[in-house]
């Protein structure tokens, strides 16, 4: 479930990355728990992000879904605030 002050920064990040031409789709994936909420498809890249209100932290089982993605090559991102997204999203368009 997605807190009111989370949904603030998913929906700034939407708003972000459709200003830029990146695709944020929501990412849901019933048989396995601690999955990203987004994948960013943007410059030919496919990267995951997770998204957590200010101040808020993984839980153990995003902890280790992050790093088996990472293992497996994923780039996987945290914002947790609106300067986080426009880091993201300039790392994204630099790289």
């Amino acid at each position: 479930m997605t807190s009111p002050r989370e949904r603030v920064i998913e929906d700034y990040l939407l708003d972000q990355c459709r200003a830029h031409g990146f695709l944020c789709l929501k990412f849901v994936s019933p048989a396995r728990g601690g999955v990203p909420d987004r994948i960013v498809v943007a410059l030919g890249r496919i990267v995951f992000v997770e998204v957590k209100r200010p101040g808020g932290w993984l839980r153990k089982r995003q902890e280790l879904m992050h790093a088996k993605l990472r293992r497996h090559g994923a780039e996987v991102h945290v914002v947790d605030d609106k300067p986080s997204v426009d880091v993201f999203i300039t790392h994204v368009l630099k790289t």
